[in-house]
């Protein structure tokens, strides 16, 4: 089978999510359009990459040239703090790479729409990380969706929670500078769940936005007494519309005491309604009124469906063991590397990673946050 070499930008704990999705990919997916390989990865400084070589065995650099340069690498993984994306996916782009880049897709709306004019002009094959549209609970819930089975929809609630940022003591990073990161929670919790509102149920219009920083200042490092500004949002809260009249909201906060990492989707219609908690992620929860409702509450209520780790063929290994984090990510590597096969393929595109940026965008701007 053909090979293809992949080269991987930036290798803090995404970075290395993505390699290990890759790394799994041959042995998770059959009939895969040729194997992808990891050949080459860049660190921002030499000390980081001559680390990286020691760890992995793979041919590490500090220089993006050099690695967009090797005509042995064939596609990018965009790994970096979202302040990156912007210049490496157009120099990939021109280079004729494919590009794999993690969410969102940049700093602001004007980056987004330069890095889509760049892809569409060179017409390399482009996808993103937004990874919870392949866990099977959520399959399965825009499956029921198609189906009409929860009917009109009346109302939706989407959260997605962590509480990494309590401790007042947590030092500052670059998730917490507007510059680096630009934005806070909504920017890299909301950009998920956006997907997903679009992904389940339409293009969401907003109504209303707020956003607050909980903590407005943190050490500069870890144990130090000098601290800076806290420049975005720890938490926010987006009152948005559908075309079709329902409404929802969209929640996202690092403050969210007692979550790790918790995805919550309660969608309520005409018919039935949805229920999911990536906390429980083995089952989606369905309730049905076509169910009969007498006698002593006939069969109503919530249903768990065992959604479990049940992706479709070609994936090669038993769909009955439980879902996994990562699981959503191989899978959505997965995905990538159809379309970059040109096959058929449902992830998200440089278009999707643009509208997201752009609700995000009003979003702020509506909080009235510059």
């Amino acid at each position: 089978m053909e090979r293809k070499g992949v080269g991987i930008v930036g290798f803090g704990f995404i970075g290395r999510i993505h390699a290990l999705a890759l790394s799994v990919l041959p042995y998770a997916f059959r009939e895969l359009p040729f194997l992808p390989e990891i050949r080459g990865i860049c660190t921002s400084r030499p000390e980081t990459a001559q680390k990286v070589q020691e760890e992995t065995g793979i041919e590490a650099t500090a220089s993006l040239d050099e690695l967009l340069d090797r005509k042995d690498i064939q596609m990018i993984v965009v790994a970096l703090p979202n302040a990156g994306h912007k210049l490496v996916v157009e120099k990939a782009a021109r280079a004729g790479k494919a590009i794999y880049c993690d969410k969102p897709l940049a700093l602001n709306l004007e980056e987004a729409l330069a890095m889509e004019k760049v892809v569409k002009e060179t017409r390399v094959p482009f996808g993103m990380a937004f990874q919870n549209r392949f866990v099977p609970a959520i399959e399965k819930a825009k499956e029921l969706l198609a189906e009409g089975k929860i009917g009109r929809i009346f109302r939706a609630r989407f959260l997605y929670l962590h509480s990494g940022y309590v401790d007042p003591a947590r030092p500052m990073s670059w998730r917490l500078k507007k510059d680096l990161s630009g934005g806070g929670a909504l920017w890299d919790l909301g950009s998920h769940l956006v997907d997903l509102v679009r992904f389940l149920l339409g293009e969401p219009e907003i109504v209303s936005a707020r956003g607050r920083t909980l903590i407005t200042e943190r050490p500069v490092a870890p144990g130090s007494k000098e601290k800076e500004p806290v420049e975005v949002d720890d938490w926010s809260l987006i009152h948005f519309t559908l075309p079709d009249g329902a409404e929802g909201t969209i929640e996202s906060s690092r403050f969210a005491t007692g979550s790790c990492d918790e995805i919550r989707i309660e969608i309520e219609g005409s018919k039935g309604a949805l229920r999911y908690n990536s906390m429980q992620p083995n089952f989606l929860a369905f309730y049905d009124l076509t169910d009969p409702a007498l006698p002593v509450g006939g069969l109503r209520g919530f249903k768990e469906i065992e959604t479990v780790a049940q992706f479709p063929h070609p994936y090669a290994l038993p769909g009955k063991f439980a879902f996994g984090w990562i699981n959503a990510h191989v899978a959505c590597m997965h995905d990538f590397i159809l379309r970059w096969g040109g096959q058929e393929s449902k992830g998200a595109t440089i278009e999707d990673g643009v509208k997201v940026q752009a609700f995000l965008e009003e979003a702020y701007r509506v909080m009235g946050w510059k």
